[in-house]
């Protein structure tokens, strides 16, 4: 990825814009730049929805736990977990302090114009964690300066589309995962059904 340190145009999003229920700001993360100074970043192409109160899927389903704790914090709190044993995903808690939500970034498209990534595409929450050197140090601080990890609003505005999460085995019928439906970096997008 860039190493470019300049931040790329837009407003950094801070608490206020993750103090909603996730299925709300799932979708208005669609097009917005997720970025790191000194690694880079992307736009991002497609995250899931995961719902406080009756979603088998959530991490906070059984209530809180060592593990999950971080989805228990203010909105705008980074929540990171090890997938499989390899990967670390990066996950963005929303609500309120104490609600346990959060929001999984699934794909990002690298920018070409050098100011955010280097135009390569991350698709799938796997890829991303690695690219953008997500590690679980990181749990549990907030976006901004102290974990170095920004989602910032340029006006991209891109149609979003809305299907079912993948990779998973209870709430899979849910339509919770929102994705940029121009993009070509969305991970199986065979199982997209249609979009809105």
């Amino acid at each position: 990825m860039s190493t470019e340190t300049a931040f790329p145009p837009g407003r950094p999003l801070g608490p206020d814009f993750f103090a909603r229920s996730p299925d709300r700001v799932a979708p208005d993360l669609i097009g917005k730049v997720l970025w790191s100074p000194g690694v880079g970043g992307g736009r991002l192409t497609e995250v899931e929805a995961y719902l406080p109160m009756d979603d088998p899927a959530s991490h906070a389903a059984r209530g809180p736990t060592r593990r999950n704790v971080a989805m228990y914090g203010r909105p705008g709190t980074i929540y990171v977990f090890l997938s499989y044993g390899v990967h670390y995903l990066l996950n963005l808690v929303t609500d309120r302090e104490g609600v346990a939500s959060a929001v999984l970034i699934r794909a990002m498209e690298g920018l070409e114009d050098g100011r955010a990534g280097d135009g390569v595409s991350y698709c799938g929450p796997g890829r991303l964690g690695a690219a953008l050197g997500i590690r679980p140090e990181l749990s549990g601080l907030p976006l901004g300066p102290e974990s170095g990890v920004y989602v910032i609003d340029d006006g991209s505005r891109p149609r979003v589309g809305i299907t079912t999460r993948v990779g998973i085995t209870q709430g899979a019928a849910l339509p919770l995962r929102y994705y940029a439906s121009d993009s070509a970096c969305v991970t199986r997008r065979s199982a997209i059904q249609g979009g809105t």
